[in-house]
């Protein structure tokens, strides 16, 4: 009977126990069990904080670049509140009167703003400017507790309302960078001065930004019921986000997109219908980089971006009041177009590749009485096909990279560029002294199409006067003056599909864009009798320079042309100018952008314009609170890491100072910080005894030591007897450790100091 009894009890003792466990979450001696149940009563108010902190930083970025700086503390902290008070509201009021509860604060702001800015007796109060300023900072910050609340409350209601916190936080990133967009690495102006006053790199402004939103977003994502586990999961985004910054420095930022927008500037991937149509000598369905090509609907508009930066080492005016920066020719026809020349000896002043060291272009025309020495260093924001330069270079040589993380290369170009204009040129023979028959018929073969002939014989009468109608200087001006007056230009044409595309526009409805016009002119003149060529490259208005020595060139930029070769010239741009547009001309540069982008090309340090003594104080500043910051991480680690370590031996030795009723319940969760150091914690839900039972064939004793542990706990009568034999179990179970147990494992896990937190 007396053992029938003591099996129920037993039974009963190990029940109670397991019902201790379930209800605080772990044993009553278990270590930091108290602690945990009060950390976990405060993980929803962690969570509205956490999502607090979030909207802060956001409703900061969104006023940043509208308001002052009183404002944008008033956004930060009535976003706060607004989260704050959302989920609190939701839970106990409909959504009537949590409608009617959050519009109250936007109602108020707007009345306070207005009786502030509105009423005389408080503008003359208060004078107008803190007037001004209070009523903002009074709207933006009640705004704010309405924009927030509403937020929160319909995420606490739904969950996939989320998406709307998610999207305002990053939008609110978005915003703040926007004027950054086509590579403008000087916009916005209010971020970006106070770095570059401090010699900084802008890219760092964006990445950083773009860091916050990423950390406030995924802040948005991690919010968990558990505070270990919120900690766990912000802290391993944190080190992520930390390595990927880290990382970017080893980043080439993105350069402009890849594509030579059918001119063949840059290099691209992607064939035309054109490309599959053309025939003798022409890509047979593959691209090539070194051809032209017509295109239909053609839009530029990815070409906004910069694609690089010329600067001038004197003060050269081209006589045409336009940069001309040649990069390519195509003077061979292949039966539809004008492609690269296959023949050797062929346009020779053309570069063929990027130099790796001085190198001159033999074909090149000399610099003389017509031309001028003009030196300029070329900076490549884009990879190009080929090098670019003022026409004509005769020398190209590689120069230094003073920012390898901005421009692609760079390389100084010396150029014959013309000085003359085209009423000097009249009289001058066309072709060159030299040129074999065969070359001639390279540079005049044109379509078998009679109406070439008849259309530029026609234009040629009527243009010029009897003593010039054999000038080829005067018949290539006249065709390019037909040309500009009857001709629209448009980027919508619609003449690829055609047979002969220049056909279809010169004698259609004589709509299109430098491609259509460049061919045609090209076919005009040879056919009578004037060698000429398409180029492409890049047009400038030479006022884009400013009064500065740099010059900006963007994707927009890209143009074909027309060439003629004159004696004693070279080769001469004789560019057409439609007179009728259908759509706009390309803006112009930023100035300042431009200024700017010219001085990190010459490996100076840039100044913002309007330097003043307050930037570079803001600029130190701004460093200094880095220099802080990544002390204060630093700090903050090495602090962790001490606490960390002077815990885990505070439990290990605090068993042997400890008072009777305490000792058991330490020394028993210094056991457990012992096996968790091998990796050996309970599973959550798992009693002590069955936790006792999976680890049997490592530790044996320690059954028996969590048996004396729940008998300690539960107020057994053998308690002291028990307590006595505690020490000795717990010699048992460090014996069986050390025999089943490498050395180098036990070693590492005395080494690793936040062990102890997965003691349960």
């Amino acid at each position: 009977m007396a053992e029938a009894s003591t099996a129920p009890s037993q039974a009963r003792v190990r029940q109670t126990a397991t019902l201790g466990e379930t209800r605080q979450g772990g044993s009553t001696g278990a270590p930091g069990g108290r602690v945990r149940f009060r950390l976990a009563r405060n993980v929803p108010f962690l969570a509205v904080l956490l999502g607090g902190a979030t909207h802060a930083v956001a409703a900061a970025a969104w006023v940043f670049p509208l308001a002052r700086l009183e404002s944008v503390c008033s956004a930060a902290v009535g976003a706060m509140a607004g989260a704050i008070v959302g989920p609190f509201l939701s839970r106990r009021l409909r959504a009537l009167g949590v409608g009617l509860a959050l519009v109250l604060p936007f109602a108020l702001g707007a009345l306070a703003r207005g009786t502030l800015t509105g009423v005389d007796a408080v503008v003359s109060g208060l004078g107008p400017a803190a007037a001004l300023r209070l009523g903002d900072a009074a709207l933006f910050g009640l705004g704010c507790v309405t924009a927030s609340g509403t937020l929160r409350a319909l995420s606490t209601w739904r969950r996939s309302f989320g998406i709307l916190e998610v999207l305002a936080v990053g939008l609110a990133f978005a915003q703040l960078v926007v004027a950054h967009r086509n590579h403008a690495i000087n916009r916005p102006f209010s971020l970006v001065d106070p770095i570059i006053a401090s010699g900084g790199d802008p890219t760092w402004l964006f990445l950083a930004v773009g860091a916050m939103a990423t950390a406030a977003i995924v802040s948005l994502l991690l919010v968990e019921g558990n505070v270990f586990r919120l900690a766990l999961h912000v802290g391993a985004a944190a080190v992520l986000l930390w390595a990927a910054l880290m990382a970017a420095r080893f980043w080439i930022p993105p350069g402009a997109p890849a594509t030579g927008g059918g001119l063949g500037l840059r290099p691209d991937d992607k064939p035309s219908d054109s490309d599959k149509q053309d025939k003798g000598g022409g890509s047979s369905g593959t691209r090539n980089n070194e051809q032209l090509e017509f295109r239909d609907d053609y839009n530029p508009s990815t070409q906004d971006v910069p694609v690089g930066v010329v600067i001038f080492h004197s003060d050269y005016s081209s006589p045409t009041g336009v940069y001309y920066l040649r990069q390519g020719a195509f003077s061979q026809f292949n039966g539809r177009r004008l492609v690269t020349a296959t023949r050797a000896g062929m346009d020779q002043d053309i570069a063929s590749s990027f130099p790796t060291d001085s190198v001159t272009i033999a074909g090149a025309p000399p610099v003389n009485a017509y031309r001028a020495h003009v030196d300029t260093t070329v900076a490549l924001l884009a990879d190009h096909a080929r090098p670019f330069a003022l026409e004509s270079p005769f020398r190209l040589r590689p120069l230094p990279n003073p920012d390898a993380h901005r421009f692609r290369r760079v390389y100084k170009a010396s150029s014959g560029a013309l000085t003359a204009d085209l009423v000097s040129m009249l009289g001058a023979e066309a072709g060159d002294a030299g040129w074999t028959e065969e070359d001639w018929q390279h540079y005049l073969r044109a379509p078998e199409d009679s109406r070439y002939r008849e259309l530029a014989g026609r234009v040629v009468r009527d243009f010029l006067r009897p003593e010039l109608l054999d000038d080829p200087t005067a018949k290539a001006i006249a065709v390019t003056q037909w040309l500009s007056e009857e001709g629209i230009y448009s980027l919508r044409s619609r003449h690829a599909g055609a047979d002969d595309p220049t056909a279809s526009f010169l004698f259609g409805n004589k709509t299109g864009y430098c491609v259509h016009f460049a061919h045609a002119a090209v076919y005009l003149m040879r056919t009578q009798g004037v060698p000429a060529r398409v180029a492409t490259g890049y047009m400038v208005e030479e006022s884009a320079r400013q009064g500065g020595s740099a010059l900006l060139v963007s994707g927009r930029n890209s143009h074909a042309w027309p060439e003629v070769y004159l004696r004693d010239f070279g080769w001469v741009v004789m560019d057409v100018s439609p007179r009728q547009a259908l759509d706009p001309p390309p803006p112009p540069p930023d100035a300042d952008l431009q200024r700017l982008l010219g001085e990190l090309a010459r490996g100076q340090k840039p100044l913002p314009q309007t330097a003043e003594a307050a930037i570079p104080r803001l600029g130190r500043a701004l460093a200094w609170l880095r220099s802080m910051a990544a002390r204060a991480l630093v700090f903050g680690l090495g602090l962790a890491l001490v606490w960390l370590v002077l815990v885990k031996v505070w439990r290990r030795v605090t068993p042997r100072w400890a008072a009777p009723r305490r000792h058991g319940r330490l020394m028993y969760r210094a056991c457990l910080d012992r096996l968790s150091e091998l990796s050996f914690s309970r599973r959550r839900g798992e009693s002590r005894e069955a936790f006792a039972q999976r680890i049997g064939n490592i530790a044996p004793s320690f059954a028996a030591v969590t048996e004396t542990h729940l008998g300690l706990a539960l107020g057994s009568r053998r308690a002291e007897l028990q307590r006595a034999m505690l020490p000795a179990q717990m010699r048992l179970v460090r014996r069986e450790l050390q025999r089943a147990i490498p050395w180098w494992r036990r070693a590492l896990g005395i080494a690793t100091p936040w062990s102890w937190l997965w003691s349960r």
